[in-house]
């Protein structure tokens, strides 16, 4: 290990990440897919129908999937929250997001934008578009902050105190925004009315 100009310790030559950024990003992003999770498993034979919707995978794997979908979800939030597994979550989620996207953009490239994102489950239904796939390529950039080491230092309560309020905005900036573009299709009905 290094010291690099700023004071943190390095690795390899590049910069660590400050822990309460990289931890920010764990809780808000933690948060999220929990929640996502949590939606999709309220009502698995919606989530199911979303993941036949996007008319990718063999009938067969459609009931599998929809389990699996948010149980993985349900386990990366948890393993975000600890530093010592916070690397693997952060892997498999940027995968999962990645899947989601490159199904997203196929269906998109179909012309199939009129079909629910399933991201949700029944509490938020939002139609295919690019704005979710702006979206997800956000996620899988910030949830790669939290894989870089963070710095060593000793965290206060201004940090944890940060941290908490940090994600909490994250978190309803990220909702703000999906339901503001939701409910988006809704008011340019009714505008034309």
């Amino acid at each position: 290990m290094t010291w690099s100009q700023s004071g943190h310790k390095t690795r390899g030559g590049m910069n660590a990440v400050d822990p309460a950024i990289t931890s920010l990003i764990a809780y808000a992003m933690a948060t999220i897919f929990a929640a996502s999770a949590a939606m999709k498993l309220r009502d698995v034979e919606l989530f199911e129908s979303s993941v036949a919707n996007y008319q990718i995978v063999a009938r067969w794997l459609e009931k599998p999937l929809a389990y699996a979908i948010p149980i993985a979800e349900a386990s990366c939030a948890a393993a975000l929250i600890f530093p010592r597994t916070r690397t693997g979550a952060a892997s498999a989620l940027i995968l999962i997001l990645a899947m989601f996207t490159g199904a997203i953009a196929i269906n998109l490239a179909r012309g199939r934008t009129n079909i629910d994102c399933g991201c949700f489950g029944p509490a938020l239904r939002q139609q295919l578009s690019g704005w979710l796939v702006a979206r997800n390529d956000l996620m899988m950039a910030l949830i790669a902050i939290a894989t870089i080491h963070p710095a060593s230092r000793t965290m206060t309560w201004l940090d944890l105190t940060t941290i908490a309020l940090g994600a909490a905005t994250m978190v309803v900036l990220y909702a703000s925004a999906n339901i503001a573009l939701a409910n988006a299709a809704t008011s340019r009905a009714l505008e034309m009315i």
